[in-house]
């Protein structure tokens, strides 16, 4: 063989194994969808098979745990972080044994808002790389915090689900444990694909794209991302982001003055199946979608909506132009746009509600976004650069947060 062909082929080896063997530098877990009586929680599955009710607001996981458990020492950092954040309402002391201190948390439900005292722990977690179209690997992350929490803990949560999984701005929350163990490998991010669908599994990145929902296609979802700047509120976990004004169909609403200058104006939210407006804005809101929608045969309203239409006179499809488009002005001029498959919502065969509710006069929080409107939706949390995200329904695209191959 002639040295240039020889050369040839060990550049070629040389590139192939560096492709194979390249590490990969996102992380992957399946989203499940759960649908009780009164909500629609999302859970995401950890070790290959338990279940965590996504919170964006908890301070750190918590779960079901099997005793014995390795115990947290009081003078650790973690327990420092853990117990800044135990609740007025649950007053909890920390253990001492043999004159060892072991430290004690208290966890809270995000449904009833009841807490308990817990022991702190540490948790083996594993999860898999992927290269953006499906899973390439498995990774063990050892000596996770988490808080051991009573089964009392677990009431009104789906029987399927062992507890809460973290994803908020908190030091204990999964993303910021994963990047502390694996450096520079994970940046700091996560992206979120809620299924739309108990049927299907949405999906959670945590790193960089590309976010390749569909294997079979070219779609990198993040390539359709609109960033607008995320912002911190002092006194929560959350993420929020500014909002300037509602447009129905491109036309503004007229918000009472000063109406979303509350709290940074917008939060968003696992926990609240639809976006809940505060009653100033929600009242302008109905009026201003009911003209717009006037197109369209009202029906009597179904609780907890108070806007319903019969869905047979929109066609086949709640896709259809004859439904307002919603959207949401934000700080930077951007705009998130709400199609009719996230502001529709059929409850029954020939019956759909306009997917919002009155989120009453004291609310917090001038609105507070919804799972509904972010199923088959993607948002990509970017901590280091304080950024969210978003790219509109995922539909028109050709694709849903339910399509990523996590077979292989």
């Amino acid at each position: 063989m002639k040295m240039s062909t020889l050369l040839l082929s060990l550049i070629l080896a040389w590139t192939l194994s560096s492709q194979v063997f390249a590490q990969p530098h996102t992380l992957v877990a399946p989203i499940l969808q759960h649908v009780g009586t009164n909500t629609t929680l999302y859970s995401i599955t950890l070790n290959g098979g338990e279940h965590y009710i996504i919170d964006l607001d908890a301070p750190f996981t918590w779960c079901q745990c099997q005793s014995p458990q390795p115990v947290v020492g009081c003078n650790s950092g973690a327990c420092a972080v853990a117990r800044s954040y135990i609740p007025p309402s649950c007053p909890v002391n920390n253990t001492f044994t043999d004159s060892q201190c072991y430290c004690n948390d208290a966890p809270v439900n995000p449904i009833t808002k009841s807490c308990a005292p817990s022991q702190s722990t540490y948790k083996d977690i594993v999860l898999y790389w992927t290269d953006g179209r499906s899973m390439v690997g498995a990774v063990d992350f050892n000596r996770l915090y988490v808080s051991c929490a009573p089964p009392s803990l677990l009431q009104s949560l789906p029987e399927e689900v062992i507890g809460v999984g973290a994803l908020s701005w908190s030091s204990l929350a999964l993303l910021s444990e994963f990047t502390d163990l694996v450096g520079q490998l994970v940046t700091k991010k996560f992206a979120l694909c809620l299924p739309g669908s108990s049927e299907a599994r949405g999906v959670t990145f945590f790193g960089d794209g590309p976010y390749y929902l569909d294997p079979s296609t070219d779609f990198d979802a993040a390539k359709v991302l609109t960033y607008t700047p995320l912002q911190r509120d002092p006194t929560s976990l959350g993420y929020f982001i500014n909002l300037t004004g509602i447009s129905i169909n491109g036309k503004a609403m007229n918000v009472p003055q000063n109406g979303f200058n509350v709290n940074q104006s917008v939060k968003l939210s696992t926990i609240v199946p639809y976006t809940k407006l505060k009653s100033n804005i929600y009242k302008t809101f109905i009026r201003d979608f009911k003209k717009a929608a006037k197109g369209i045969v009202q029906v009597a309203n179904v609780d907890p909506f108070h806007l319903c239409f019969n869905t047979s006179t929109m066609g086949s499809s709640i896709d259809r132009l004859l439904i307002p488009q919603v959207d949401l002005m934000l700080g930077n001029g951007e705009k998130w746009t709400i199609y009719g498959s996230n502001s529709i919502k059929q409850v029954n065969d020939n019956v759909g509600c306009l997917a919002f509710i009155d989120g009453g006069e004291t609310a917090e929080q001038a609105v507070v976004i919804g799972t509904y409107q972010i199923e088959d939706n993607l948002l990509q949390f970017d901590l280091d650069q304080s950024r969210l995200g978003f790219s509109s329904s995922l539909l028109p695209n050709g694709t849903t947060c339910g399509s990523f191959n996590f077979a292989d």
